[in-house]
């Protein structure tokens, strides 16, 4: 999963496929809040070319690992269609706050990475869920670094000096490593 950084909109959601007959949509969810579809301000849909949509969400309801989900815009599967493997988002000033010491993760996307050796490992580009944790990908140049984000490697984040701290690679450990 790759989240982008923007300065007004945070992506909660990937539109899966068409779910039934009426229009709903079964989506991936990109995040952990509870009841994040739930009574939302109106949202944008931005489809892989680039053409946004701004609906309500009307009915949402969990669905195994995802959910389904019904748009005002959509009365069809065919409407859906165009669709298809969209980013739901939501303006950023309907983010609630995480609880203290977390971090959402589009705040990390585009943080500089040092070590605490004060050596520049590059830029967290994308950030992986894999099944044992996070991984904070960073590249600067030919260079690229897989960051298990743990405790034991991940030391300071400090989001307005937009800087992250690492123990240093000899100290991550293969236990650690991806």
């Amino acid at each position: 999963m790759t989240m982008q950084a923007t300065t007004d909109a945070v992506s909660i959601g990937r539109v899966l496929k068409p779910f039934g007959v009426k229009g709903e949509v079964r989506i991936e969810s990109l995040t952990d809040v509870p009841g994040r579809f739930e009574n939302l301000p109106p949202v944008t849909l931005v489809s892989p070319t680039g053409q946004s949509l701004h609906t309500n969400i009307t009915q949402a309801r969990l669905s195994g690992r995802s959910y389904l989900i019904k748009f005002s815009a959509f009365s069809s599967p065919e409407a859906v269609s165009a669709y298809q493997g969209a980013l739901i988002q939501v303006p950023l000033e309907s983010v609630p706050p995480p609880p203290a010491g977390q971090f959402y993760q589009y705040e990390l996307i585009g943080l500089a990475v040092c070590d605490e050796h004060h050596r520049t490992l590059g830029q967290v580009e994308e950030i992986l869920d894999l099944p044992q944790h996070l991984v904070f990908v960073v590249r600067q140049n030919n260079e690229e670094y897989l960051i298990p984000a743990t405790r034991q490697v991940v030391k300071h984040i400090d989001l307005k000096g937009k800087l992250m701290t690492v123990a240093p690679v000899e100290q991550w450990g293969l236990s650690d490593a991806v």
